[in-house]
This record gives structure tokens, C-alpha cells and sequence, in this order.
């Protein structure tokens, strides 16, 4: 017997709690009638791990050091300038790739940060609706199928978070991006609903991304620390596009096999946003300051004059000012010992100068263990001066959890900030209290929460109204999708079917 129908839905970086919030409440029917029907639970992400790395681990089931990404734009080949890799490239191919190249017939609409086509899939759509994509990025396969869409009326666009990329979301007219939300909301369901119309599929990989806008720009609503968070009778603009998603999930689940397995991962989640990805630049400066004053001066003059720009010549000037940007940053990187590594806004990195790895190393492989342990006692030390809590979360050296992944892209220092409150000064031993300079572009950054809700029904190996394993992982995923679909095992993941 063939398998059963199998679609995965991702809703993209929308916050668990505030899901299970809306089941409790009665606002989203459709996912609490989803977890009656079938079982739900935590997911485990990877400690000190961002988005742009989550997904491909999720695709592939296995961890960063193996499928090569920490973020799309990263170091290469020892030098001190990111390379912008985009959001898609990963050594190893998601795991649809195998079932396709099997006979399956597999359609791919607009997962996040999904590889591109292999070329055996039926269609594979990305950048319709996802974050911070640009026009110039969506990919159609078959190229003929855009053609098909756009006679459907189907069209792409860009998310608020490109459109707006320079403006404050707390200056936002949040009525307004709610309502490009919604209609993104719109545009994606009715791409998956046309697509799975249009087919003889046997396997769906589909994506809901507009929660990863909404969360970012959306969050000061959410947040009983902002000005502008509402009271529980005002409307939540958040909220909102949380039911949304909710009755475009519905509208997909209907129109699904009901002998079909339906998996639907919620997450990474969402909160409030305290730190700027400047951060550990600024800290760095402080616990390890660069042998000459001159060191990066030029560099964080030409930073504060962009940042005196308006939007719209930021906006205009992107292109040339990430290419100074990259040239100063090598300069400027290349003299110290230790340099931060970009990651999500919820995530730092540190990477040491290391002789031997680095273009211009300076700190060698014997005094590299107890440079690094500094740096990590002296980080995890720090307190935000405010509220006297400690400034981050974990500080976790890559040796140690992910191994090998200091020999390419990844930082040897992770950290995860705490976001609990404005960060506007940070002290510690050691360290004269510093005012933080940069302040968040946007009011929500990705947390380390995730869930995942499934359905199976031609086994009955689900009892419905069931709790996933506590140590279910993110690599799980892609070992289950494989098992649905009767494929052979990928990854380091075990199949929660089983």
C-alpha cells in the first residue's frame, strides 16, 4: 500500500505561547481542533542557534556544522567580511529532495529559507511571501508556472520588513501593516490552495510567513513594557493576524485527504526585542579593546553617519553602504584578537582571531582555550545596569556543542541575550559602565520556543489528544517526514511516528 498523502505546514516564527493562548480562549478553532485530533508539544531548538540555521537543521536533520549555515551572510575561508550566501544555500539537500528523486511527487510552496529546486520536484515556489525577501529573489519551477499564477491572479510581494526596512516598528501605523499582513496572509493561501488543486501530490511542504513580520513589527503591542501596549479590550493587531493564520491553516486543512498526515511546526517564537545586533560589537570594545584607538574609528564614524540618514536615502544606498561596510570591517577586524560574528538579533557571536584559521591570526592554538574561557566568564558576568539582571541567557562555546563548527562559518563564542528588558547600559567586573548606543530596529526577536502539532490517521500510531516526547527535537521532523512518506531515514532525527 502506497503511503497516505503527507503535507508539512510551517507557520514561520509565531510565538507557541501565544498559540496555545488562543486555543485556550477559543480564538484559533482550527489549530485546537487540530490538537484534539491529533498530538502537540515542544519543540527543542538548537541553544545559541538563529533562524537562518533552525530551518536548513529542520529540512535536513542535522545540525549546523553539517549542513554548513549560520547565517545568510557569513565568513569564508578565514576572511573578516561576510559574504552575503543568502538564505538558502546548505551543504547537504532537504529531504524532499530524496523523496522526489524516488518517484514521489513532491510540491514546495514558500517554505522559509528553503533550498532551491533539485529539479525532480512537481513545482517548487520560493520568496512568494517571505521575510525579507526581495522581488528580484523569488524562484518558480518550472519557470512556466509563473505564467499559470499570474493568470490565477496569484501575486508575490515583498514583506513590510523590506518596504520599511530603515523605520522603527513602534513608528509604524501598525493599522496599516496589519492589513498588508492580512493580505499576505491572503496571497499564500490561495498560492497552496491553487497548488494542491492542481496537482496529484504525494508530499506538501508549505509556508505561512507572515507571522515573522507581524512578530517583529507587531510585538510593542504584545508587550506590557512598551508605551504602546494595548489593554485587553483594545484590538491587538498581533493578535489579529495570529486568527488569520489560524483560519488560512483551516482553509488548507479542509482541503486535505482525511486519511492524510498533516504535521504543522509553529516557531521559532517571538518576543520582545531588547538587544541590537550591535551588541557584542559594543562589548567587545569594552573586554577586549583593539591594540590602537585608531582601530574601527573609521569605521564607527561612517556607522553613526548612516545611522543620521533618513530612511529612504538608507533605503536608496543599501548596496553601497553594505560594500563600505564590508571593507571597514575588514580593516577593522583583522588587528584585533576577538571580533563579533552577525547572527539573529537574539543571538551574538564572538569569534576568535586564531592563528592558522584567520587571515591575519593573532591569537594562537595554545593561548586560544584560555582567551576563549575569559571572554566567556567575563561575558556571562555582565549585568544589565537597569534592572541588574544578567545580560544574557547562555554563553556556549561551539567546540563543545556543535563541534567543527568553528573550523568554518560559526562563531566560537554563542551567546543568547537576555530579552527580558531595554538594555541601555550593561556593567560588570571589571568593566566601567558603557551606554548602549544602538537600539532595536524593531519591537519582537525570535526566542528559542517552538511546537509542533501532528495528525496521522492511517496507522492509528497517534492516540488523539496526545503530548509529543519532552526531548523532541527540531531534527525529528525531517527522520518523520521521511517515514510518512515511506522514504529511507535522514539525519541524526528518530521518526515520531515510530
Amino acid at each position: 500500500m502506497n503511503p497516505a498523502k503527507t503535507c508539512l505546514l510551517l507557520l514561520e516564527a509565531v510565538e507557541p505561547d501565544l498559540i496555545r493562548a488562543g486555543i485556550r480562549n477559543g480564538d484559533l478553532p482550527n489549530l485546537a481542533s487540530l490538537c484534539e485530533s491529533g498530538v502537540q508539544g515542544n519543540v527543542n531548538l538548537l541553544p545559541g542557534i538563529g533562524a537562518n540555521a533552525l530551518w536548513p537543521s529542520l529540512y535536513t536533520g542535522l545540525p549546523p556544522q553539517e549542513h554548513g549555515r549560520f547565517y545568510h551572510q557569513q565568513l569564508e575561508g578565514g576572511d573578516y567580511s561576510a559574504r552575503d550566501n543568502h538564505q538558502t544555500e546548505s551543504l547537504t539537500p532537504a529531504f524532499w529532495a530524496a523523496l522526489a528523486d524516488q518517484g514521489r511527487k513532491v510540491v514546495i510552496l514558500d517554505p522559509p529559507k528553503a533550498p532551491p529546486a533539485c529539479g525532480p520536484e512537481l513545482c517548487h515556489v520560493s520568496g512568494w511571501r517571505g521575510h525579507i525577501y526581495y522581488q528580484k529573489e523569488l524562484t518558480v519551477y518550472p519557470e512556466s508556472l509563473l505564467e499559470e499564477l499570474t493568470k490565477a491572479g496569484l501575486q508575490p510581494g515583498e514583506c513590510p520588513c523590506v518596504t520599511t526596512r530603515f523605520t522603527r516598528s513602534i513608528d509604524r501605523d501598525g493599522t496599516s501593516l496589519a492589513h498588508d499582513l492580512h493580505q499576505a496572509i491572503t496571497e499564500s493561501r490561495n498560492l497552496i490552495l491553487n497548488r494542491m488543486q492542481s496537482h496529484d501530490w504525494d508530499l506538501l511542504v508549505a509556508g505561512l510567513c507572515a507571522g515573522h513580520c507581524a512578530g517583529h513589527q507587531l510585538w510593542h503591542y504584545q508587550d506590557p513594557d512598551c508605551a504602546e501596549h494595548l489593554t485587553a479590550n483594545a484590538d491587538n493587531p498581533l493578535q489579529a493576524i495570529y486568527r488569520a493564520l489560524d483560519q488560512a491553516t483551516g482553509d488548507i486543512i479542509a482541503e486535505l485527504p482525511s486519511d492524510a498526515t498533516l504535521l504543522v511546526f509553529i516557531g521559532p517564537g517571538m518576543g520582545p526585542c531588547h538587544a541590537h545586533p550591535a551588541l557584542m560589537g559594543e562589548l567587545l570594545d569594552a573586554l577586549d579593546p583593539p591594540k590602537s584607538r585608531r582601530t574601527g574609528k573609521l569605521r564607527r564614524h561612517m556607522t553613526q553617519l548612516w545611522r543620521r540618514l533618513p530612511p529612504a536615502w538608507r533605503q536608496r544606498l543599501l548596496g553601497a553602504g553594505h560594500w563600505a561596510d564590508q571593507r571597514l570591517q575588514h580593516a577593522d577586524f583583522s588587528r584585533r584578537t576577538c571580533f563579533p560574528v552577525r547572527s539573529n538579533d537574539n543571538i551574538g557571536g564572538l569569534r576568535i582571531n586564531l592563528k592558522g584559521r584567520e587571515e591575519n591570526g593573532h591569537v594562537t592554538e595554545e593561548e586560544y582555550p584560555a582567551h576563549l574561557e575569559r571572554l566567556a566568564s567575563q561575558i556571562a558576568a555582565l549585568r544589565n545596569a537597569d534592572t541588574g539582571e544578567p545580560l544574557v541567557t547562555c554563553v556556549l562555546k561551539t567546540r563543545e556543542h556543535y563541534p567543527g563548527g568553528e573550523l568554518g562559518a560559526m562563531p566560537d563564542l554563542l551567546v543568547e541575550w537576555n530579552e527580558s528588558a531595554p538594555v541601555r547600559a550593561v556593567t560588570g567586573p571589571g568593566l566601567p559602565k558603557f551606554e548602549v548606543t544602538h537600539t532595536p530596529q524593531w519591537s519582537g526577536a525570535h526566542n528559542q520556543h517552538a511546537m509542533l502539532i501532528m495528525r496521522e490517521t492511517v496507522s492509528g500510531r497517534i492516540t488523539p489528544g496526545g503530548t509529543l516526547p519532552a526531548d523532541t527535537r527540531v531534527f525529528d521532523i525531517a527522520a518523520t517526514m521521511n517515514e510518512a512518506c515511506g522514504g529511507t531515514a535522514v539525519g541524526h532525527g528518530r521518526s515520531l511516528l515510530s
